[in-house]
């Protein structure tokens, strides 16, 4: 095996576990379903990785037969991992959505598998076959891409609007490697002849795509910095304000899903980021602009609405939800 793919697949191979690992470790923490889903999808990449090195491990030292470029190593694995491995990224946006369908999930899923299937037993072996074998998965995601911003624009509340702000840049990143992902596949697959001067060369390029490795790594990146700040603040009490840097980003990032689980209203949302700043009545009412009985209201309905004892406890109960 060359040295240079085989250093670069054990380097991906390695980021998958490590994101897998930490991720696994945020749902044990948080029991967040967010992490759970981002955990499959990297064992799943994990597992790809693997097929593939396994592949150009067996095939080291040994001419690469051109009459074999275009064929797919293993279809029925690969296939299975693959569509696991996009359901659970569908997962994943459908619960930054805040959406629970089961239908809503399952028919994307469906006609990814059929279309799948259709490519590998009805189509015969060729360029075009493996191309859109390997393109169906980024259109599946591009797909999902598209409808996660649909559903923003026109679904959205504005709570979830304004948390999904900050995803923004990173979605733009992400669409465009999509992209560049379908131009690499059509430039390797479809325009470029199969290259014969090397004989390790043509294993690697049927095998992998560069910029895709270059999405995982950014999804990887972006995965590890969220666990790092979520970790940062699951503790067992309540946090110290000096001690947790932009206590209102995590905040505006716990806040959705816990005014959701208790029903809280937008007004008691307000109230409840300035009661977990440890903001006194008088400071509430002050920033708000409303009566001190009134604030003292709203903290009683918090209290009895999330089912805890007093103030503190419903600090404590925000962080660790």
């Amino acid at each position: 095996m060359n040295s240079l793919f085989f250093f670069y697949t054990i380097a991906m191979l390695t980021l998958c576990i490590v994101t897998a690992v930490f991720s696994f470790a945020a749902l044990a923490s948080t029991r967040r379903r967010l992490f759970f889903f981002s955990t499959g999808a990297f064992v799943c990449c994990a597992i790809e990785l693997t097929e593939i090195f396994f592949h150009e491990y067996i095939s080291q030292n040994q001419p690469f037969p051109m009459d074999e470029y275009y064929a797919i190593s293993m279809p029925v694995l690969r296939t299975a991992v693959s569509i696991i491995l996009n359901a659970f990224v569908w997962l994943l946006i459908l619960n930054v959505l805040d959406k629970h369908s089961k239908r809503l999930f399952a028919w994307p899923v469906i006609m990814l598998s059929i279309a799948n299937l259709v490519v590998i037993f009805l189509m015969p072996e060729g360029p075009v076959r493996q191309w859109l074998y390997y393109t169906l998965r980024q259109a599946f995601s591009f797909g999902t891409l598209l409808y996660a911003i649909w559903s923003y624009k026109h679904e959205a509340s504005p709570e979830l609007k304004a948390q999904l702000a900050k995803f923004r840049k990173p979605l733009r990143v992400v669409l465009t490697l999509v992209g560049l992902i379908i131009l690499e596949d059509t430039l390797v697959i479809l325009v470029m002849p199969p290259s014969d001067g090397e004989t390790w060369l043509p294993l690697y390029l049927s095998e992998r795509n560069f910029t895709e490795n270059v999405l995982l790594v950014f999804a990887a990146l972006l995965l590890l910095r969220h666990i790092y700040h979520v970790l940062s603040i699951r503790i067992q009490e309540a946090p110290e304000i000096e001690n947790v840097p932009d206590i209102e980003r995590h905040i505006d990032t716990i806040m959705p899903r816990y005014r959701m689980e208790h029903g809280l209203s937008e007004r008691e949302a307000e109230v409840l980021s300035l009661v977990v700043m440890k903001k006194t009545n008088q400071e509430i009412a002050d920033e708000l602009v409303l009566a001190v009985g009134t604030i003292k209201s709203h903290v009683h309905n918090l209290v009895k609405k999330t089912g805890t004892k007093n103030r503190e406890d419903l600090i404590v109960d925000f962080w660790q939800s």
